[in-house]
Parts: C-alpha cells; sequence; structure tokens
C-alpha cells in the first residue's frame, strides 16, 4: 500500500468528519449535494504538504436565492477546517468556498462541454486538475451523472485529445541532450529542478491523457498505467518502467521533504543534484528517459 494512500485516507476521513460535523451545525442541506476532491486527493496520491482542490456538486433543484448562504457557510466550515490540519488553502482558489466551484449539475455541465469544446489554454488548465474528481461524501448519483456526461463529450474527440496531449507535452523532464540534469539558474531554487512539476506530473499528465483515449473512470495514476498495459495501448515493459519510474520520483519527492522537515525548513519540491547519491542520480536520469520516451510515442498517437 503506497505512503499515498495512506495520506489519503487520512484526509478523506478528516473531510467526511468536518462535513458531518458542518451539517450538524448548520441542519441539513436543503438539496442534496456531492463534496467531490480534485487534483491529488482524487488520485488518492497525497503527500504531507498537500493544498486544498475540492468541488461542490449541486442538485438542480438548487436555487441561489434561497439556498446559496446554507452552501456557502458548509464549503467555509470545511475548508477553514482542512487549513487548521494543514491541509493548505490551493493557491488557485479551486476550492468549493469559491462561488465558480459549487454549482448545480446542469452548470458543471456547461462548465465542461465550454472547456471540451474550446480547448484554450486556461480551460486545459482547469480540465486537467477537473478529470481527477473523485466524490468523497453527499449524492454519488450527482458526481456519476457528470462522470458519465464528460465521457460522452470525451469519447473519440481526437481533437481535444491532441489539446490536451501538447498541454501535456509543454512538462518535461529536466534532462538535456546530454544526460545532463537541466537545473534552474538563479532566484531562490538556483541549481535545482522542480521534482514534482517536470517528474512526477509529466506521467500523471502521460496517463490522464491514456485514460480520456480510453473513456475509463480509473482515476489513479497506477492504475491508469495497468488499464493502459491492458488495452495494449503499451507494452508491458513500458507499463512496468512507468510504475518504476513514477515510484523512484516520488520517493525522492518525500525523502526530500522528509530531510527539509528534518532540518526545520519548509517542504518544497525543489531538489538540487548535489544532495543525491551518485546511485540515486543515475536511476533518476533513468526514469526521465522512460518518461520522454512515452511522451514522444504519446505525440505521434494523438497529435497526428
Amino acid at each position: 500500500m503506497s505512503a499515498g494512500y495512506l495520506i489519503t485516507s487520512i484526509t478523506d476521513a478528516v473531510t467526511t468528519r468536518l462535513l458531518q460535523l458542518a451539517e450538524k451545525r448548520l441542519g441539513p442541506a436543503p438539496v442534496t449535494y456531492a463534496w467531490v476532491a480534485a487534483g491529488s486527493q482524487a488520485r488518492e496520491e497525497q503527500i504531507a504538504k498537500s493544498d486544498q482542490d475540492n468541488i461542490l456538486i449541486l442538485a438542480d433543484d438548487y436555487i441561489p436565492e434561497e439556498h446559496s448562504k446554507y452552501f456557502s457557510l458548509l464549503a467555509r466550515h470545511v475548508c477553514e477546517g482542512l487549513n487548521t490540519c494543514g491541509y493548505i488553502y490551493c493557491p488557485g482558489d479551486m476550492m468549493a468556498t469559491n462561488y465558480d466551484w459549487r454549482q448545480p449539475l446542469k452548470v458543471w455541465k456547461k462548465n465542461f462541454n465550454q472547456w471540451i469544446d474550446r480547448p484554450e489554454p486556461e480551460a486545459l488548465m482547469l480540465t486537467s486538475v477537473f478529470f481527477d474528481l473523485r466524490c468523497i461524501y453527499g449524492n454519488r448519483s450527482l458526481f456519476q451523472a457528470l462522470r458519465d456526461h464528460v465521457s460522452g463529450k470525451t469519447r473519440g474527440n481526437r481533437i481535444f485529445l491532441a489539446h490536451m496531449t501538447r498541454n501535456a507535452l509543454s512538462r518535461q523532464p529536466p534532462l538535456g541532450f546530454f544526460r545532463n540534469f537541466v537545473l534552474i539558474k538563479g532566484g531562490e531554487h538556483d541549481h535545482t529542478f522542480d521534482i514534482k512539476l517536470n517528474g512526477i506530473v509529466p506521467i500523471v499528465d502521460l496517463a490522464r491523457v491514456y485514460t480520456l483515449a480510453q473513456c475509463s473512470s480509473a482515476i489513479n495514476t497506477h492504475d491508469r498505467l495497468d488499464l493502459m498495459e491492458s488495452s495494449n495501448a503499451i507494452s508491458s515493459d513500458s507499463a512496468g518502467d512507468l510504475h518504476d519510474a513514477l515510484e523512484f520520483i516520488s520517493n525522492l519527492r518525500i525523502q526530500h521533504q522528509a530531510s527539509q522537515v528534518k532540518a526545520g525548513k519548509e517542504m518544497d519540491n525543489f531538489v538540487s543534484p548535489d544532495n543525491l547519491s551518485h546511485v540515486d542520480r543515475k536511476h533518476l536520469k533513468e526514469a526521465f528517459l522512460v518518461i520522454r520516451s512515452m511522451q514522444s510515442v504519446m505525440k505521434s498517437r494523438y497529435q497526428r
């Protein structure tokens, strides 16, 4: 069982309890709703330093003038509680406290229609987060209805997949032509690379695109890689290499953050090769080469 799964299980339990306490405090909800996690919590891949990504799907009998205050207070109670427990507010304000992210089902369907039909940069950024959704609490049929609607919109939509692929390929592993690490120069993070943005996210993006192409409901990245293998999208060897690469890079990220905590520093994702052993540097370069190879395959498959 992975560390990400265990940590996410705790987050799910905390979220559920906060929602129960909110309902006890505010009374029964005026219409049914689904509290839905997005991003790493949805994928069950959280680590010690995780921010919040969550939305509310409300039943279509929601009336803003009558019901908005209740759900505003509910969202504030839960998000403030999560922040107090160490799950910091989302820097991009992708939380249910944001009115845009607590909407009735019909509005969510309309939003996804716009993001898929007009895949502009902002829309692609949003879909990268909101294609990773998992219902934590409430009326699961609302969540299922949205997921079925989105699957219908993306099924066979090669133009949208091409845009998603281009967006995914914008994040490359930090490895140069001569297999040297490409590092940040100057500033606060001089001589480091972002192990999350340029190591983990490319694999997550890669798996997401393949899953959308298969119209699968798989959310966890390892589950998505298994799907890629079982559907013959990639070979067993390639799937195994991606599993190993993701596990190795994720473990390095955890080790890096654990050492920061031990040293009394704030956790981040910026790793210096100087702090890695010779063996870890070698394995990390091999992992980055695996990602680069699979990105090349994805580009040829979905951007033709």
